[in-house]
């Protein structure tokens, strides 16, 4: 296959890859997205709303759990990575708009005590926070809190009737002295029909299955769709990035070599390039590709390619509220399952048996895609009217902690174990420190304390934490390629790009310094925004 010859190529077509893609098209210059995986077709290649028996006999042949189409089907990367330690749990998704397809669409502010130990502060980052959050469609209320700011908002979704019991313990908890708050979740899905540019949302809450009326924000249906109408975007998908040019000096980027599906050899030579595969590809890549002047691999001299690597972990407790038994249930569809939000525990004090904080999703209703309470004894109509009263009553509480970065926790390379394409796989090395015990044992029994001061009964608890039944999520990995301002220290500078490579920038989530609480996406996308257009600024000044 021919080389091609672009401005930027953007390796990843996810939040940051594909929000780079628009911001680098609309400021003129010419962009090849490079995608490993395929384009999906909302509700035809997934669609929950489609009836489980017409695809059952046919799924079931093929050995699928699942007899509805969904963006997981025959498409989550399996045996992709090796795991050392404490059950570390990745998921790729190979397809055009990659995670963003499956994200429930939380998007939450980092606050300024966040930004803290970056290279750069929240005052910086906030404007690019608001374009994207009018870009995404997030909805949400103002809840006034100083370290998850406020956005621009669409409507917000109330909470449900569990959640709100919750948010009621909440309240009396506060009167005694407690330091947290509940508020109403924030997510990247249109409510308000005169003012969406997507389909509005009709809750059907099937949303990390993939939302089949494309309602949800994905890097598929607004930033990449932008960037196409540019008409400066060549897309290639199904085409996986194999190694990384150099020019001639060996202190740039020349481009890329890739293969697409057929087995054909292709190359992207490209001024500058945006690594955007997620916070275990990129420095699997990087890693991988070692050169004479860079003999540790590609922006490695400060050897910290890799390292920082930090997620989510958690577990879960739920609560049973007998009050809410008899209750009309007819009006528990929404935004997928968590509507409720407890946060802001230790921001302004930190808890003395732990570094960091966590936050609480809280999620209820009667949904029958995804009962809250499932391990129910007995059989036939006693059974289902037991399931049914007691997922109509009840509310879960699941913990979303940050790891502390460490030693313990980094990515690097399996030389014993190769993709098809040759490429060692990445190894991911996770171990649960003392840290992460205390905390998780304090989310158990503030849970359990706001539970029965809201007049409920504990349902599930794990009643204290273990290493054993921590659960690390295998969505929110980031840190691994992290900026700051010391070489020595990070590999990229506060604009996302290389130390040491002018022409090298990055775009996913590996870019962060340190990790809260909050998910990542939204940061993620305002990052990236920024990252493109200070490209653009070095680039018409000669700097890439």
């Amino acid at each position: 296959m021919p080389s091609s010859i672009c401005d930027v190529c953007v390796v990843g077509s996810g939040p940051g890859g594909g929000i780079s893609a628009y911001a680098l098209t609309k400021a003129g210059l010419k962009v090849t997205l490079v995608e490993a995986g395929p384009r999906l077709r909302p509700g035809i290649d997934y669609n929950a709303h489609g009836s489980p028996y017409a695809h059952l006999e046919a799924r079931l042949k093929l050995g699928h759990i699942d007899p509805v189409p969904s963006v997981f089907a025959d498409r989550r990367e399996r045996n992709h990575f090796t795991a050392v330690g404490d059950r570390p749990d990745h998921g790729f998704l190979k397809v055009l708009g990659g995670r963003s397809l499956c994200w429930a669409g939380h998007s939450l502010r980092f606050g300024p005590l966040d930004f803290r130990d970056w290279p750069i502060s929240y005052e910086e980052i906030a404007p690019y926070y608001s374009r994207a959050e009018r870009l995404m469609e997030v909805y949400g209320d103002a809840d006034g809190l100083w370290n998850m700011p406020d956005g621009v908002f669409q409507r917000g979704v109330p909470l449900r009737c569990g959640e709100q019991v919750l948010k009621l313990g909440v309240e009396r908890l506060k009167r005694k002295g407690r330091v947290m708050e509940f508020v109403a979740q924030r997510k990247a899905i249109p409510t308000d029909s005169e003012r969406a540019r997507r389909t509005v949302c009709h809750y059907c809450g099937h949303c990390m299955r993939g939302c089949e009326v494309d309602a949800k924000y994905t890097s598929v249906n607004t930033p990449i769709a932008l960037a196409l109408r540019t008409g400066n975007l060549t897309l290639l998908t199904g085409s996986t990035m194999t190694r990384i040019l150099m020019d001639r000096s060996g202190d740039k980027i020349a481009g890329i070599e890739y293969t697409d599906e057929q087995g054909n050899s292709g190359k992207v030579m490209a001024g500058a390039l945006v690594l955007a595969c997620n916070s275990i590809e990129t420095p699997r890549h990087l890693l991988f590709n070692k050169a004479s002047n860079f003999p540790n691999g590609l922006a490695n001299e400060s050897g910290q390619v890799g390292r920082n690597l930090t997620s989510h972990f958690g577990l879960t407790v739920t609560g049973f509220f007998p009050e809410l038994v008899n209750r009309d249930a007819s009006d528990d569809d929404g935004t997928d399952y968590y509507h409720g939000l407890l946060t802001a525990l230790y921001w302004d004090k930190a808890h003395p048996g732990f570094a960091g904080t966590y936050q609480v999703q809280c999620g209820s209703g009667l949904n029958p895609h995804r009962l809250g309470i499932r391990n129910v004894p007995g059989y036939g109509a006693a059974w289902k009217r037991r399931v049914r009263e007691l997922n109509v009553a009840h509310a879960s509480m699941n913990m979303q902690g940050s790891l502390l970065s460490s030693p313990e926790k980094f990515v690097d390379l399996d030389e014993n174990r190769r993709d098809r394409f040759g490429v060692p796989l990445p190894r991911i090395h996770l171990r649960y420190e003392d840290n992460d015990i205390a905390m998780a044992d304090d989310m158990i029994q503030t849970c359990e304390d706001i539970i029965r001061i809201s007049g409920g009964e504990v349902q599930y608890s794990p009643g204290k934490a273990t290493r054993d039944n921590l659960q690390i999520d295998y969505n929110h990995w980031v840190g691994t390629v992290r900026m700051g301002r010391d070489p020595k220290t990070s590999v990229l500078n506060a604009d996302g790009q290389s130390h040491q490579i002018p022409n090298l920038f990055v775009g996913d989530a590996s870019v962060f310094t340190t990790y809260p609480e909050k998910n990542p996406t939204l940061t993620n996308v305002a990052l990236s925004w920024r990252m493109s257009e200070k490209l653009v600024e070095k680039s018409r000044r000669g700097e890439v």
